[in-house]
């Protein structure tokens, strides 16, 4: 050993006095002593030098390291050895050892906090094996500087899971002692350590999931349940304890301990989708209406348990809802008209909004009656919840039951699978309209006066009793008071539809609002064919006025779009118009059939008073005008009655 020593000795006083080197050096120590020279360091300073450094950033890979640098030095324990574990940069953290041997490396300052770095010493077991990133073993002369001359140095680099150097340890003692198998005993320990750190790391990222987990599954809108292939519960989310009121403990206990009909089977891996069910949590007997999925968990092939997520019935109703349109987009300001007796309408409407009573409005085909329901329903307190409307008389007689009142699977032949909500379900919390209910047959009327009067419903082919809370509105083009008479309409159903009736006034009974509407359809009309909106003529506003619109606004609609397609003049004038709106009146033709009208108008007027015996209001009626026009009319024709 003395031998090999005084040959190294002596390299290296060739090497640091006349930059000569010897063939017979180890090619590592040979490469660190030339960069050693040319980083110049200086290699008989006499201690280390000590760098501030922030420990804390350390403390983990400290404790981390701490247990096995003390496995180690109990194997070199009384021999004078150290065992050292310094950061990625060569700088001490911490050294465990003989006392005798710590207080000869404190006088070189090889103490916490020293730099050890190549740069700093030269060549030694820690920086080199930094800088090759690989284990060394240093003897004696090897080291550049002579103040570790007298020691014998193994080190190997820490690697954390990128393979990135995070930290190097160090066993250092006297070089008399200097044994192969020691850096291999400090291979071991640094292997591991970086064990150690790779099951922490694991550990963390699964504590990280596990977080992410959770935090995704208490911000679903969903109750989640995740269950083993036994039905025990490993975890149930915030909003399924929301959801179902519980406030216990679930995780660990068995799905059946909480749920007294969730038929479920948990003893194989069955794919669930939308299953309706009324579920009963124990133990205190409350019914939530839910829709159920359950998706099996595999891990390599192997069902491991499931996924189940449970979803409140009336949510998804909601959300069916908004992506079908059932929704009202009509509001009270969408409705046009200033003619009083319609106005009048509008606020009785309105009344009826600030209410939750029945409500039922009658006109004639084509005066707004579903545009009045659904600006009551956006007007009231339900404005939110669903706004279904069902035709009564499009739909056939032994459909409209199922369609109202929904159906359960195998009801019927052609019964959907798992059966479907009626429109009263659907409808729940919101307003059910119910158009043209003069058509109902009897048999369905008493099916639906029972829903009224008992607020539930039950599905055809059913037993089960479905609590709905819905409002009623319905339209009519009949007198249903004379359809009471005659028998074909049941009077109870209708006391119980007549709380707040409105009867909307036909197109012939408002003409003042007439040029408001047709202004109003040709802006629209000309907006969706891209077209812009044009001069109008007083000829084409009196001729739209004098036509008795039988199919009132929306013939009205009708008859604008039909002209504003066939022309593609910017000048509207009557001559546009389709023939039938000249029923009455003849096509004008020049300026004589505008004095031909007029004519034709006075006559009109002053035949009214005649009839009417004077009395202005029954004459206007008679013309199908408002008074405010008949006053306007004899005064621009200068008749005084």
């Amino acid at each position: 050993m003395n031998s090999q020593r005084e040959i190294v000795k002596e390299n290296w006083k060739r090497f640091i006095f006349n930059d000569e080197l010897d063939e017979r050096l180890s090619p590592i120590v040979k490469e660190s002593w030339i960069r050693s020279k040319k980083w110049k360091v200086d290699p008989f300073q006499p201690y280390g030098r000590i760098k501030p450094i922030n420990k804390e950033q350390y403390q983990y890979l400290i404790d981390l390291s701490i247990p096995l640098m003390e496995g180690l030095y109990s194997i070199v324990k009384g021999s004078g050895f150290l065992v050292i574990l310094c950061n990625e940069n060569g700088q001490l953290l911490k050294s465990i050892g003989d006392p005798d041997t710590l207080e000869m490396a404190e006088k070189i300052r090889f103490v916490e906090g020293a730099d050890w770095s190549e740069r700093m010493m030269g060549t030694n077991a820690i920086g080199t094996s930094i800088v090759i990133d690989q284990p060394v073993q240093i003897f004696a002369e090897e080291h550049y500087s002579q103040i570790c001359q007298s020691w014998t140095c193994s080190a190997a680099p820490i690697h954390d899971s990128k393979g990135r150097i995070i930290g190097v340890l160090n066993v250092a003692g006297p070089y008399e002692k200097v044994h192969p198998h020691t850096l291999g005993m400090v291979v071991s320990a640094v292997k591991a350590i970086e064990y150690q750190l790779k099951l922490n790391e694991n550990a963390e990222k699964n504590m990280m999931m596990q977080r992410f987990l959770e935090a995704t599954t208490n911000n679903m809108k969903e109750g989640i349940l995740i269950i083993d292939t036994e039905g025990k519960i490993i975890k149930a989310n915030d909003q399924l304890k929301k959801l179902l009121c519980l406030d216990r403990h679930l995780e660990g206990k068995r799905i059946n301990e909480f749920f007294a009909n969730l038929s479920i089977p948990s003893n194989r891996p069955v794919n669930l989708q939308n299953k309706e069910l009324h579920l009963k949590v124990k133990p205190s007997g409350n019914i939530h209406h839910v829709m159920v999925d359950k998706i099996p968990i595999y891990k390599d092939s192997h069902w491991i348990g499931s996924m189940v997520m449970l979803k409140e019935i009336q949510k998804v109703r909601q959300f069916v809802n908004h992506l079908s349109g059932n929704q009202a987009k009509i509001t009270f300001d969408d409705i046009i008209g200033q003619e009083p007796h319609f106005l009048q309408k509008l606020n009785e409407a309105k009344l009826a909004a600030a209410t939750d009573s029945n409500v039922l409005i009658m006109g004639e085909s084509g005066t707004g009656k579903e545009m009045l329901a659904q600006a009551i329903h956006n007007a009231s307190k339900r404005r939110n919840k669903p706004f279904i409307a069902i035709n009564c008389g499009g739909i056939p007689r032994d459909l409209l039951g199922s369609e109202l009142f929904g159906y359960v699977e195998g009801a019927f032949t052609g019964a959907k699978k798992g059966g479907s909500a009626g429109k009263f379900e659907l409808a729940d919390g919101g307003t059910l309209f119910l158009d043209e209910i003069g058509e109902m047959s009897l048999e369905m009327q008493v099916l639906l006066l029972r829903v009224i009067q008992e607020k539930e419903v039950t599905r055809i082919g059913g037993h089960k009793v479905i609590p709905v809370d819905v409002r009623i509105i319905a339209a009519t083009n009949k007198n249903l008071r004379e359809e009471v008479q005659k028998g074909s309409f049941r009077e109870d159903l209708f006391f119980r539809l007549n709380v707040m009736p409105i009867t909307l006034p036909p197109l012939r009974e408002r003409k003042e609002d007439i040029p408001l509407l047709a202004r109003h359809f040709i802006g629209k009309i000309c907006q969706k064919l891209n077209k812009p909106f044009p001069e109008i003529r007083p000829d084409f506003l009196e001729a739209l006025m004098q036509y008795d619109w039988h199919g009132n606004i929306r013939e009205l609609q009708n008859i604008i779009e039909r002209t504003l397609n066939r022309t593609t003049d910017p000048v509207l004038s009557a001559k546009d118009l389709p023939d039938e709106v000249f029923q009455i009146f003849p096509r004008p033709k020049m300026e004589e059939a505008a004095l031909h009208r007029d004519d034709i108008k006075k006559q009109s007027i002053i035949q009214a008073l005649y009839v009417c015996n004077g009395n202005i209001s029954k004459a206007a009626r008679q013309l199908g005008i408002s008074r405010s026009t008949f006053y306007r009319q004899m005064k621009k024709y200068n008749i005084a009655y």
